[in-house]
């Protein structure tokens, strides 16, 4: 697996991870880009890789993964 490869699927997991801790909060899943680079290291290439493709979404310096974003973790999939 290419090394950009396993980093999206890095990203994804840990989005994946706020979104089904804050389960029925959706206003509360939202994760800071501070706390996703403290957990994943280097994030800017495969965060925007994950941005285009639709697998997370942006609001300023919070992040979520979308359904699109929970479907390709859950198969291990970041495109």
């Amino acid at each position: 697996m290419h090394p950009n490869t396993q980093k999206r699927q890095q990203i994804l997991e840990v989005l994946y991870q706020e979104r089904e801790a804050q389960a029925g909060k959706l206003k509360e899943s939202w994760t800071t880009e501070a706390d996703l680079k403290n957990a994943v290291g280097d994030i800017d290439f495969g965060l925007s890789v994950l941005i285009e493709i639709g697998h997370v979404k942006r609001d300023g310096y919070l992040l979520r993964i979308t359904g699109a974003g929970v479907l390709a973790c859950e198969i291990g999939q970041s495109a």
